[in-house]
């Protein structure tokens, strides 16, 4: 049997980021994972850290960018070394990014950016300031610089695994149910046993079967994501595509990586959205219709395109909508918490501290070296393109 203060199911960016808080403000924690560090949704995020302002493109301040509008303040705090969780090892794939629109929103776009609420903020770059792919006659919209960060997330995890290395656990970890609220241990398919005054459960969509068989009421939902990964010899590009046509999100969402000599475009949004519903060929056509539509002087015929599904699982909404904010949920000594997206992972960690009570914390380590230790993931394209 192990014993520990704290035991963490799940090793994606939320359970490394509590494995880290947690051994810094004194606790014993140990965290399992199945599969390799960060190999879920993490390692498939686009890793930008934004305050929200996607969230506004028609003009209206809702809950989940004020919810969001101070991460990224947070994150640079961390990415400075000055915060709990240390992220100064951490590579940023860009430290700003840019907001761009097509001919018709140029207008409308100037107008809400400018506004006095945003004023220190996004920067409208002038026809002589515009970086490939703008800076042509076929592009017709108005283009902004973002104060927003894209991080290396392959980075942001190896980072975060940094913090005792011993404590990371390959193994899938299963509860052992009590009567009453809570579960009573967990158990490793080998057999060991693991006890802990709390259990976090940080695994994403592992996080369904977790509750299931600790017999915990609560319900969860899954949105699909089809997203779209363009190489070829392409300009560094990352930021957001609006029209008249967005609404309350970026028709796409694209960023940008290094591979070998070529340059990867991974494209998200409300394309990755709409685009559950098309096949592999119909999504890849329409990414083509954006592309020429926003971008024409792309000669997106010599590139190689292919897509990537993901699953994000997160509490179930009542309209099954995205959630505004990250969810955190106490059954005895379990806590079941989801971060909704990569910027929310601070404000969840200081949510799942504020319910833990232990009174003498530190129960002493329990010697975990005939463990398999995890093992960090790579971006899940690697072998795509």
């Amino acid at each position: 049997m192990i014993k520990t203060d704290i035991a963490i199911v799940g090793g994606g960016i939320t359970g490394l980021w509590l494995h880290s808080l947690l051994k810094a403000r004194g606790y014993q924690a140990l965290l399992f994972e199945k599969s390799r560090l960060g190999s879920g949704q993490t390692l498939a995020s686009q890793g930008m850290i934004h305050g929200g302002l996607k969230y506004n493109l028609d003009g209206v301040t809702g809950s989940a960018s004020e919810t969001i509008s101070s991460m990224p303040d947070i994150w640079r705090a961390c990415l400075s070394g000055e915060s709990d969780v240390d992220l100064s090892d951490v590579g940023c794939v860009a430290w700003q990014y840019h907001i761009f629109s097509d001919g018709r929103f140029g207008n409308k776009l100037s107008a809400f950016l400018g506004s006095r609420a945003l004023r220190g903020g996004p920067r409208m770059l002038s026809r002589r300031e515009l970086p490939p792919p703008f800076n042509n006659d076929e592009f017709k919209g108005v283009v902004y610089e973002i104060p927003d960060l894209v991080l290396d997330t392959p980075s942001l995890i190896q980072t975060l695994a940094k913090t005792d290395r011993n404590d990371l656990i390959e193994a899938k970890a299963s509860p052992i149910p009590q009567e009453g609220p809570g579960i009573n241990s967990l158990i490793l398919e080998d057999g060991t046993k693991i006890k802990a005054k709390y259990f976090i459960f940080a695994a994403g969509i592992g996080n369904e079967e977790l509750i299931a068989e600790s017999n915990i009421s609560v319900a969860t939902q899954r949105r699909g994501l089809h997203q779209v990964l363009v190489k070829g010899t392409l300009p560094f590009l990352n930021g957001h595509a609006v029209s008249l046509r967005s609404k309350d999100k970026p028709r796409f969402t694209v960023t940008s990586y290094r591979m070998n000599s070529k340059t990867i475009w991974y494209l998200g949004g409300d394309l990755a959205e709409t685009g559950v519903e098309r096949g592999s060929k119909d999504q890849i056509d329409f990414t083509k219709q954006e592309l020429n539509q926003f971008l024409p002087s792309i000669d997106i015929e010599t590139c190689e395109i292919t897509t990537l599904r993901i699953e994000r699982a997160e509490p179930r909404d009542r309209n099954k909508l995205r959630p505004d904010r990250p969810s955190c949920v106490r059954d005895g000594n379990v806590i079941v918490c989801w971060p909704i997206k990569l910027t929310l992972v601070p404000l969840l960690a200081e949510k799942v501290l504020a319910q833990i009570t232990l009174s003498s914390p530190n129960s002493g380590a329990s010697d975990t070296s005939m463990l398999k230790k995890a093992q960090v993931g790579a971006y899940p394209w690697d072998n795509l393109l």
